[in-house]
């Protein structure tokens, strides 16, 4: 019988964990989703790899997530190191048209709505080790180096070719296409999409019952 037990609870045991795992990647790549887009944006523009996408991906989570974007600015090798990625074609491409997708709009409106991640971001950006860090920055050899980095003269011909390649103008040129605006219009005219700001201020106005039972008099 013991045994019978055991192994019922090992059995337990290991389905919870699997259950787990699973909802853990579902988390995970719900989360990710909208980077799908950023990478297709990202290989539109000349000899724009996945491989260079997947090594700055990481970098360009800060716009998506305001905790990240603190600890960046908090950080200045962090910064400057955002700073080269940022200072690329090919990254101000995918987030030119990424800046215009809903799923986008939705991700910024969910940070800027979320107590616990504002505050949360405010205590990382006023992190005293960061500000240590900074008081500390002018002899920080690394941020010497990523200064030099943006005068490569290669980095200045990237921006001169994207200059004349017309996909490179396509967060404006789309524009004109009236398909373009069908799920942008859709997703601003749904009650959905404004959820987060409507229960941010529900957790500020107290409930029906508790507004009863506090105007009821004490017996």
């Amino acid at each position: 019988m013991n045994t019978v037990n055991k192994l019922l609870i090992s059995a337990a045991a290991a389905l919870a964990m699997t259950a787990t795992a699973v909802i853990a990647q579902e988390q995970s790549t719900a989360g990710e989703h909208k980077f799908e887009k950023a990478e297709a944006y990202y290989k539109e523009c000349k000899a724009a790899t996945s491989e260079e996408f997947a090594a700055i991906k990481d970098k360009i989570k800060a716009f998506t997530d305001a905790e990240l974007m603190a600890e960046t600015i908090n950080d200045p090798e962090k910064l400057a190191a955002l700073s080269l990625v940022v200072n690329d074609p090919h990254t101000i491409h995918v987030m030119a048209n990424c800046a215009t997708e809903p799923v986008m709009w939705e991700t910024w409106m969910k940070n800027g709505t979320d107590y616990s991640k504002i505050t949360s971001a405010m205590a990382k950006a006023m992190n005293p080790a960061g500000m240590m860090k900074w008081m500390m920055a002018p002899m920080n050899p690394a941020l010497w180096t990523a200064a030099v980095g943006h005068m490569d003269a290669e980095r200045y011909t990237k921006w001169a070719t994207a200059a004349g390649n017309p996909t490179f103008y396509k967060p404006v040129t789309q524009m004109a296409d009236p398909t373009w605006y069908e799920t942008r219009a859709k997703w601003l005219s749904s009650s959905e999409s404004y959820a987060p700001v409507t229960q941010m201020f529900a957790a500020l106005v107290p409930s029906t019952s508790e507004t009863k039972e506090a105007a009821k008099p004490a017996e």
